[in-house]
């Protein structure tokens, strides 16, 4: 067995990252790397992809452009692909840690962040929460529930909002007026993201808070207004998440599909329910799936996949209308008679 935590210690992410993605640019404090993620189009300009510490001091890899990232192991199979033995034997023979043989683990201190602000980031979410429900968060509601077609109850339940620009805004959430998704765990918002709905050419429509201001928890539960059913669906993205929660379904919602890590299959093989799986039909959601059934797979999870032609899952709620609860509930028995992809799938 190799000893995961010993080749992590060992290894140095941005000398892996130069000879996996090639040489670093930037200033010397803070490199960045092309992104590793086949399904992102680089631009050209600053590379994406930077190396940070958490704070317990583990080295972590994160692209801001589409959200791939995670530990050395998830970067050399976003590279390389194949299994994550693959990955250890590559960085076990970089290393020199073997199988049986552990090295003193030496952690470095941990990296504090400059500022921590959790009410800070609770009264944001609140007051958003409660601006969409103004005539200055209108246009942001009439997109969320005319053109989204998202229910209002389910909308209040997961206290989703409107960042109008006017109002409190703590440091460390960027700017820019959208709808703000935030993460609530019992009853509290710890994180939260932006979609902006109509950015400049060339700007991401998803704009995430400083990692100084909150850890991104790469996953975000969201709720029905009725629990009709067992499964737990896992999204692409929050919007979808809703999407399903509108006909009835747990969701969990996960950001940064393009490249799901350990940590997040380790967090979903822990729910307490049937997973199905509901991603985007593209190149990065093709990938992220593949990868995230394999991670669970280590786990012992079996999960159901949704096929959906045509369209992500808001995509075909907007298409089911009055019976998108009845043509999601199908589709997701479909596809729990089997695990294998693709299964029996929505039509738009």
């Amino acid at each position: 067995m190799y000893d995961r935590a010993a080749l992590l210690a060992q290894t140095s992410l941005p000398d892996l990252a130069d000879d996996l993605l090639g040489p670093r640019t930037g200033p010397q404090r803070s490199p960045t790397w092309p992104c590793p993620n086949p399904g992102h189009a680089q631009t050209g300009r600053t590379p994406p992809l930077s190396v940070f510490r958490t704070r317990w001091g583990e080295e972590r890899w994160r692209c801001f452009g589409c959200g791939a990232g995670g530990s050395a192991i998830d970067l050399v199979l976003a590279v390389n692909g194949g299994t994550i033995r693959d990955a250890l034997e590559l960085l076990s023979a970089r290393t020199g840690v073997r199988d049986g043989h552990r090295y003193e683990i030496r952690r470095p201190t941990p990296l504090v962040p400059k500022y921590r602000d959790p009410e800070g980031l609770a009264r944001f979410v609140r007051d958003c929460a409660e601006t969409l429900w103004t005539p200055a968060g209108g246009p942001i509601l009439d997109w969320l529930t005319q053109g989204r077609r998202l229910p209002t109850e389910v909308l209040r339940l997961n206290m989703i909002g409107a960042d109008v620009g006017t109002g409190f805004r703590p440091k460390g959430m960027p700017r820019g007026a959208g709808v703000v998704l935030p993460t609530v765990v019992d009853g509290e918002p710890t994180y939260a993201h932006k979609r902006i709905l109509h950015p400049g050419p060339d700007r991401p429509r998803y704009l995430n808070a400083s990692w100084h201001l909150a850890e991104n928890p790469k996953l975000c539960r969201l709720a029905p207004a009725e629990r009709r059913h067992d499964e737990i669906i896992i999204s692409e993205g929050a919007i979808d998440g809703l999407s399903a929660a509108a006909a009835g379904y747990d969701a969990v919602a996960f950001f940064g599909t393009g490249a799901p890590d350990e940590a997040v299959a380790l967090a979903l093989s822990r729910l307490p329910a049937p997973l199905v799986l509901a991603f985007d039909p593209d190149g990065p959601g093709d990938y992220g799936l593949d990868r995230l059934i394999d991670l669970l797979a280590t786990h012992q999870r079996p999960v159901a996949v949704l096929d959906l032609p045509g369209g992500d899952l808001n995509e075909h709620l907007q298409a089911g209308g009055a019976a998108w609860p009845d043509r999601l509930s199908s589709a997701v028995a479909s596809a729990r008679r089997t695990t294998r992809v693709p299964t029996v799938g929505l039509t738009v």
